[in-house]
Parts: C-alpha cells; sequence; structure tokens
C-alpha cells in the first residue's frame, strides 16, 4: 500500500477542497438608457452624488448598497475568451451602453464537477470582476485584489462558504466598512483553458500557457486603470489569496511583466515550491497527444481544439492511452509552465527568488497549524505499525530513517491518521518557510504566520486544517463563535492595516507582529491565545529541507 505521500503534499498545496463555487450568472448587463462618460480622478462617485454609481472610460456602473458598502458585480475586464479568442492572451473589453448594473455574481469559469459546484460549468464568458468600497469612500483608499483558490482547476471569486447556500466565502464588504479599503476578487481561467501549454500556440504567437495567470495580471491592469473610479489607490494594491491564489501571488510577485501592478503581496497556505511545472517543452508530447485524444493534429490542430464545445474537455471520463504514453484524462492535470523569453515566466521561480530578482514588496506568508487534515479525514492511511514502516521506506529509500526518527510510530501514541497528516502538513508549512527566508534574503520585508484555530462550520470540527483561516481574513462573513469573531476582528485588521501601510501592527494591537528573517524564525501563532512562537517545528523543516517530497 502506497499512498504516494509526495504526490499528496503537492494536492494539499495546490487544491483548496472547499474552494469551489456556486455562481449565478446572468448573460447579458441590465441597462438603463444613459451615455458613457469619462471618470472623474478627483471624485469617487458620480456628480450627482450617488455612492452607487460609478462612471468609466468604458461606461457607467451601478451597484448596490452592502451594509456600509458599495458592491458592483460582475464588471468585465477581457473580452469573452471563446472562439478564437480560447487560449489566446486576454483582450481588453470594448465599451459598453448605458448603464450596467448587475445583480448576480458571473459564472465561474470552465470546470469539473465538485464538491460545491455539482454540475460544474462550461461557460468561457467568465472574465468578470467585483468591486466593493465603502459607502463614504475618501479617495485614494488602499485597495485589496484577491485570487482564488482551488488548485487551478475549481474555484471562482462568487464561491460559497462550505454548506451555505447564501453566504459568500470572499465578501469584500468588512474589509470596506471596517477599514475603509476598496476590495476586488476575480475570475481567471483554469484548467485545460487556463493552462494550456500545446506548442502550436507559440507558432501563432500565443501564450504558451500560463492564460490563467495573465488574465491575473489583465485584472491588475484593469484595476490600474480604473479603480480611482471606485475611490482606491491605483499606487496602493494589495493581492492577496489562498491556496492556488497564494501560488498565483508568488507568481505575480515573480513574473518581470507583473512588476509595478502591485505594491504587497499576501499568501495564505501557498508559495512558489512546486510551481514552476518546468519548461513547456517538457510536456509537449502529452499536451500533442492530449489534442490528438480529441480529434485533433496537424496543422489545423488549434482550429480543431477552438472548435470544440467546453464539454469536450471537461467533465468527462478518463480517457486512458494503450501506445506507450501515460494515463490522459479530459481533466488533465494542466499547470504552470516556464514559457521562455517574453512569456509570463521566463525562467524558473527558484532562479529569480535565488537572485533576489523580484518585486520589491512587502509580504505576508503563512500556513494552517494542519494543513492536510481535510485531506486525511476519509484518506487510506497504515492500519499498523509494520504497514506504516513499509509505506515510509517505500516512499523515501534512504532517506526513511531520518524520516522516521522525525516522525516515529509512535508519535501521536501511533495514531497512524494523525502521523500522515503532520507528515504531509509539515511538507506544506516548511516549504511556505523556506520560501519566507527567499523572501527575506532577497529584500523583501516578510510576516510569517501560524493558524491554529478549529474550524468549525455546519456543526462540524475540521480543525484548523487547509482554507479553515478564510473566513477569518475576510471579517468572519458567517459567525462560528463569538470568541472567534474577536480573533477574526484582529486578523482582519492586521491584514487591512498591512494593505494600508505595509505593516499588519496597528495602534492598540495586543500582541506585535514581527518581521521574519532566515536566520530568526519568528511568526505570529493566531490560535486562541495570539502570540509570537520562535523556530517553529525546526526539527521537522530541517528535515524537509534535505529530503525530496
Amino acid at each position: 500500500m502506497n499512498l504516494n505521500i509526495g504526490s499528496r503534499w503537492m494536492a494539499v498545496t495546490l487544491l483548496a477542497l472547499a474552494t469551489s463555487v456556486v455562481g449565478c450568472a446572468k448573460d447579458d448587463a441590465a441597462t438603463e438608457s444613459q451615455d458613457a462618460g469619462e471618470s472623474d480622478a478627483d471624485m469617487p462617485f458620480d456628480d450627482d452624488g450617488d455612492p452607487t454609481t460609478v462612471t468609466l472610460a468604458d461606461g457607467k456602473l451601478k451597484g448596490d448598497l452592502d451594509g456600509d458598502a458599495v458592491r458592483f458585480l460582475k464588471i468585465p475586464y477581457a473580452k469573452p475568451p471563446k472562439g478564437e479568442l480560447r487560449w489566446k492572451a486576454p483582450v481588453p473589453n470594448g465599451p459598453w451602453k448605458g448603464v450596467r448594473h448587475e445583480a448576480d455574481f458571473a459564472s465561474p469559469c470552465p470546470q469539473a464537477p465538485s464538491q460545491q459546484v455539482a454540475d460544474g460549468s462550461h461557460n468561457e464568458d467568465c472574465l468578470y470582476l467585483n468591486v466593493w468600497r465603502p459607502n463614504n469612500v475618501e479617495p485614494g483608499a488602499p485597495v485589496m485584489v484577491w485570487f482564488h483558490g482551488g488548485g487551478f482547476t475549481t474555484g471562482s471569486a462568487s464561491d460559497l462558504v462550505p454548506t451555505s447556500t447564501d453566504t459568500r466565502w470572499y465578501d469584500g464588504h468588512v474589509f470596506a466598512e471596517r477599514h475603509g479599503i476598496v476590495v476586488v476578487t476575480v475570475n481567471y481561467r483554469l484548467g485545460v483553458f487556463g493552462f494550456f501549454a500545446h506548442p502550436a500556440l507559440k507558432d501563432e504567437g500565443s501564450p504558451l500557457g500560463n492564460q490563467g495567470l495573465l488574465d491575473q495580471r489583465r485584472s491588475l491592469e484593469w484595476v490600474r486603470d480604473n479603480i480611482e473610479a471606485f475611490g482606491g489607490d491605483p499606487n496602493n494594491v494589495t493581492i492577496f489569496g489562498q491556496s492556488a491564489g497564494a501560488g498565483s501571488v508568488c507568481l505575480q510577485v515573480t513574473s518581470p511583466g507583473s512588476r509595478g501592478l502591485f505594491h504587497r503581496a499576501i499568501g495564505e497556505s501557498g508559495a512558489c515550491k512546486g510551481l514552476s511545472g518546468g519548461a513547456a517543452a517538457n510536456v509537449a508530447d502529452d499536451i500533442i497527444a492530449y489534442a490528438a485524444d480529441h480529434g485533433c493534429e496537424g496543422n489545423d490542430v488549434l482550429s480543431c481544439l477552438r472548435d470544440k464545445p467546453v464539454s469536450e474537455f471537461v467533465g468527462t471520463d478518463p480517457i486512458i492511452r494503450t501506445d506507450g504514453f501515460d494515463a490522459l484524462r479530459a481533466n488533465f492535470n494542466f499547470g504552470t509552465v516556464i514559457d521562455g523569453k517574453g512569456g509570463f515566466l521566463p525562467k524558473s521561480p527558484d532562479v529569480y527568488w535565488k537572485n533576489g530578482d523580484v518585486a520589491q514588496v512587502p509580504y505576508i506568508l503563512g500556513a494552517t497549524f494542519e494543513e492536510a487534515q481535510l485531506y486525511f479525514l476519509n484518506a487510506p492511511v497504515p492500519a499498523s505499525e509494520e504497514e506504516y514502516l513499509t509505506e515510509i521506506n517505500d516512499t523515501y529509500g534512504d532517506d526513511a530513517a531520518s524520516v522516521l526518527e522525525v516522525y516515529p510510530a509512535t508519535l501521536f501514541d501511533g495514531d497512524f491518521r494523525k502521523i500522515m497528516t503532520r507528515i504531509s502538513t509539515d511538507q506544506s508549512v516548511c516549504g511556505i518557510r523556506d520560501h519566507a527566508a527567499l523572501a527575506a534574503d532577497a529584500g523583501l520585508d516578510v510576516y510569517l504566520y501560524d493558524f491554529n484555530i478549529d474550524w468549525t462550520v455546519a456543526g462540524g470540527v475540521f480543525g484548523p486544517c487547509h482554507t479553515s483561516e478564510i473566513n477569518f481574513v475576510f471579517g468572519m462573513p458567517y459567525m462560528e463563535t463569538d470568541a472567534h469573531g474577536e480573533i477574526a476582528d484582529v486578523m482582519n485588521a492586521m491584514w487591512a492595516n498591512f494593505a494600508t501601510t505595509g505593516s499588519p501592527n496597528y495602534d492598540g494591537v495586543a500582541v506585535k507582529w514581527p518581521k521574519f528573517a532566515s536566520d530568526n524564525d519568528r511568526r505570529i501563532d493566531f490560535a486562541d491565545d495570539i502570540t509570537v512562537v520562535k523556530n517553529f517545528r525546526k526539527a521537522e523543516c530541517d528535515l524537509w529541507r534535505v529530503v525530496a517530497h
């Protein structure tokens, strides 16, 4: 029984099990007959003083009051990437007539069915963003732009709290109401539509993969060009995200073409580790085979693929090859690649970070205390000490003795589910710690955290696992307990103050969050009692720094 711990670590790093989405979409904006006009950079709303109206270069918007905030939904930042635009770089959207007023979020980008989206999504018209701003916003407000998680295969800006039918996880109104922040949440292409690196794309001058990351960059360009109309400061933009969203943040900090579009960064349960995907040439044979499995080969391969319906790529059964290639799936694990000169990621992230050649912005990084717990609730684990020793020896070979020294069979009183959970968790936590060291050595102000509060949702307690900090960061859109609400107040304020000043510490905070340094591992521990801890899991991280996983 080989449980493939290393592969599962990658899944824990990239997948946000509970960040899939139920989203409602309208194909056409509801409009009122008014002409589009130019925005007035000196005013955060239109001349009539109505805080629910905004004028952009592309046209007028009307939002809705959301408590003491105003919410604008489903704003296009690029043309629908379908037909001839499938797998192209995002193209700026055109202007609209009248007043665009959307009551619902945009559809999620195409994705297979998941725990939260029973039917998945087949709608390529998905490149939209949402904006929250304070009702009485003052010009020059800080801006926060959120990239959702979901392993680059699922999720959207409208993800629901798990088991909820009406509460959005990424609800920006608390940031806006309490702290005067303008919040933006973004859809971006996923899976085969967002990370497709067929060699023929280069020949036509299209991106060789990483289309979803280019969507994110395009959304940041939209923010740069339009956010003043909402009262936001385009020179004070923080990008933040969780899981694959945190990996996205790290890759935006890495990519030379994204620099200057943001000024602070926050990565929750994710960094650049394992996200380079290798050179695009390394996956070319598999991508070509994938296209052939869909009946597309030769000079017209892209035209053939672009004529295919979304349903042929998303949500179908596995396709097994018999000619020597590895088994391929219709939901093949498309991911980021090194796309070469002129691309989003010309070189490996490791090269940029080791050379300090990254965006020089303050950076918050962190993880949850038991990242992998959510994934091991029902996963198969060794049933005896003999099976455990066999698993470790089969997985780590010559390094097995070192692993067993740190994780003996007697750990947690021989509870092998807890042991396997901790092994997978530490590979994630320690990878983020090591990335924080690279960032600090590159000259960035780095703040590292651990989140150690049980996730209580729908009457279940899932522990401090992957995704469990999201609700706290957004200021508790759904209330878990009063005590949790108090901690959420602190975290929400720290994230907001970081976006405002570059430091999470604010006047009156009881525990100051120290800067992290590679030779002085201090981090804040968000637990029932917030404290500062030093050398968190040092022995474990010393191990995973030298053992391949």
